[in-house]
């Protein structure tokens, strides 16, 4: 069933060649910027709204305002593409600025993926509910049901959206190119219709800085185009995303990342300022509240009036109700969903990397079968759908909460770069190299102060709106994300050999020696009964597990492993070789990555050979203090056994290893020196027992 809904399983080589040229690339990871002109215009002119029809004048201004820092803060961030396409944000910001930043820096990516899916589901709804009104009580029910749907969809992996992404996202470009191109011509010659709103009148209202009826100025105008900017900045959502995604990208990768960032962004910045300006000559009214702030026929509007999207209104006003404007709609759907899977791919991946530093639960590290990290997915689609639950699919209060994550990262990313940059001048001798590395820092330091600006002003007139939710929500995912760290440092802690202690660690052949002479005793044994010990990683409790199965005395024995990521086998075996273990490490390879699976087909494979050998499979298991704590660790041992209970002749033995046992113990777990006689005797007995064997 699991294959059926989320697809069939993907070959790891395969998985390791999947890319996309840029056509395709485009619409799949850009749609997230692109796609956000469908609510950001909404955003700009509720701002406004709040100081009445005057100040609705500013909103073409506003979106050059917002077009043009986005394309200096996209333009510096080119610059950085190589070295965030090699390591990414949580990457580069942790070997750059150090930890605690990059957890910093994960937290607030974390928070965006969630609100992008959480904002393009509303958004998406907003519109299909403008089409048909009879489902407008139903919007948050229909916001979530296409979230889990979707969900669902994007655990199929990355071939199958990287197909059709992109016919979405080119239809919407021409039919709303099309649509702007009239409404300018139309402009042009006098023949322009007006909005639906355009005859509705705004209530003027005492709002945060100024009063109605006075003149914008001083104080009150820089509140109120800040506010309007910090709305409008939506746009530059997506850059993290086709950053973080450079990996798909056809080589040379880094520079078609960029190519397509720049494309991106000059896209949205066009469409923006068309769509305002169009709108202010349509005559567009969006407001925040229509009960308090909108007069309908000189009647304040009633409790159950909804407003359409100001895109909508803008297609109505140019070409009437007509099929263009309802294809209009349909492809803005479609590309709000798109760019929803943006973040069903950046997320799942970020969340990765930030889990093999160890500070997310090790199950979101886990590439599943059809090539993304099903785990990261089904987390964000619910952590989505919640939010739209708790925001009522409101598009207005979530993109209060949308820019601080977003903005923060930029800043802290390209301070980053700015650092390993000035480090390197310092190093740098060569006069071109040095004239190239100055060139790189101003524009580097150009990038963070511009999106230093652009936090600044977010989080200062928005921080009463829903900006200090986003705070707080990132200060929660930091701790929790910091306790995960130090739960994983304390289990590294109580299960270290002494080849990882920092006197091991310098290579040197005596310590070396010593650390195999310490940890030989767990493997100093003979045994008579045959037995398999499976082994994940070369610590403490898979030394006790082979310990015990030597015990036992099997006439054949044999350490297992499972090769599932290169570099993980390749540590085990070079830990494998430096503690010297007397027992052979077969490894299996497992081209999907299913260690249950390869495991029970060697062991039948064994049986077969063999039907009336006794096999006995020893496993080391980590036992957790406490009950939330299962939840940060895979499950694979106990998959192992539920798998081998019904194979006959196998049986298994289960090694537990609890923490804090070190210190209840202490001093008992010290390892004897490698008697070099009992390990030779111990193979010549080895060899003795299987040629009776045989």
């Amino acid at each position: 069933m699991r294959e059926t809904l989320a697809g069939a399983p993907v070959a790891s080589r395969r998985l390791a060649n999947m890319t996309l040229p840029k056509r395709f690339a485009l619409p799949l990871f850009g749609a997230d910027g692109i796609s956000s002109v469908a609510y950001a215009v909404d955003e700009i002119i509720i701002m406004l709204a709040v100081a009445g029809h005057a100040a609705l004048a500013y909103s073409s201004w506003v979106g050059l305002l917002v077009a043009v820092i986005g394309m200096l803060i996209i333009t510096t961030y080119r610059y950085n593409i190589q070295q965030i396409a090699a390591e990414g944000n949580f990457e580069l910001v942790r070997r750059r600025l150090g930890a605690r930043p990059a957890v910093l820096v994960g937290a607030s990516m974390l928070l965006d993926f969630v609100l992008t899916v959480a904002v393009s589901m509303s958004s998406a709804t907003g519109f299909i509910t403008s089409l048909n009104p009879a489902l407008q009580q139903h919007h948050t029910l229909i916001a979530v049901a296409i979230t889990l749907v979707f969900t669902l969809l994007c655990t199929r992996g990355l071939h199958l959206m990287g197909r059709i992404a992109h016919v979405p996202l080119y239809l919407f470009l021409a039919i709303l190119g099309v649509t702007l191109i009239t409404g300018l011509i139309q402009d042009a010659t006098g023949t322009l219709g007006y909005a639906e709103t355009a005859e509705y009148h705004l209530i003027h209202q005492d709002h945060d800085g100024f009063k109605a009826g006075e003149p914008l100025v001083g104080v009150a105008l820089f509140m109120l185009l800040g506010r309007a900017f910090s709305a409008g900045s939506v746009a530059l959502s997506g850059v993290t995303t086709i950053s973080n995604s450079a990996r798909f990208f056809r080589a040379p990768k880094p520079k078609n990342a960029a190519k397509t960032l720049m494309m991106m962004g000059a896209i949205t910045g066009v469409l923006m300022i068309a769509i305002l300006y169009l709108a202010h000559r349509t005559g567009v009214v969006v407001v925040a509240d229509p009960t308090v702030q909108l007069l309908i026929h000189d009647h304040p509007a009633p409790a159950d009036y909804r407003q359409h999207p100001a895109l909508y209104q803008l297609t109505q006003a140019i070409f009437g109700n007509t099929l263009i404007s309802m294809l209009l709609v349909y492809t803005t759907v479609a590309v709000l969903l798109i760019a929803s899977f943006s973040a069903f791919i950046g997320m799942p991946i970020t969340a990765s990397r930030m889990a093999d530093a160890g500070y997310l639960p090790s199950p979101l590290r886990t590439v599943n079968a059809t090539g993304l990290y099903r785990t990261g997915v089904l987390v964000l689609g619910v952590a989505a759908s919640a939010l739209i639950i708790a925001f009522e699919a409101n598009i207005n209060d979530l993109i209060q909460l949308y820019l601080v994550g977003m903005s923060l990262t930029l800043f802290l990313t390209q301070v980053a770069v700015v650092r390993h940059r000035v480090r390197t001048l310092r190093i740098t001798l060569n006069r071109d190299a040095r004239r190239h590395l100055l060139r790189d820092i101003i524009v580097s330091s150009a990038g963070a102060w511009l999106t230093g600006l652009v936090f600044g002003v977010v989080v200062i007139t928005k921080f009463t709106s829903g900006a200090w939710l986003s705070l707080l929500l990132i200060a929660a995912l930091y701790w929790t994300m910091m306790q995960i760290h130090a739960h994983y440092h304390n289990i590294d802690r109580q299960t270290a050999l002494a080849i990882d202690t920092p006197e091991a660690s310098m290579s040197t052949r005596e310590s070396m020696r010593a650390a195999a002479a310490q940890a030989a005793d767990a493997v100093a044994l003979p045994s008579r009964v045959h037995a398999i010990v499976y082994v994940e990683r070369v610590r403490k409790p898979a030394l006790r597990a082979l310990a015990y199965a030597r015990a036992s005395r099997p006439s054949t024995i044999e350490a297992l492993t499972v090769n599932n990521d290169p570099d993980t086998l390749s540590h085990v075996k070079k830990r494998w070789d430096i503690l010297q273990i007397p027992v052979q490490l077969s490894v299996i390879d497992s081209p999907y990555r299913d260690t249950v699976s390869s495991v029970l087909a060697y062991i039948r494979r064994m049986r077969k050979k063999s039907p009336r050998d006794v096999i006995v499979v020893y496993l080391p298991e980590f036992v957790v203090e406490h009950w939330w704590q299962r939840i940060l660790h895979r499950r694979t041992v106990q998959k192992l056994k539920k798998a081998l209970l019904h194979e006959p002749g196998v049986m298994t033995a289960t090694v537990p290893w609890a923490m804090n046992e070190n210190d209840s113990y202490e001093g008992l777990d010290e390892i004897a020196p490698v008697d070099a006689n009992a390990v030779r005797e111990e193979h010549m007995y080895r060899g003795r027992t299987m040629n009776a064997a045989e």
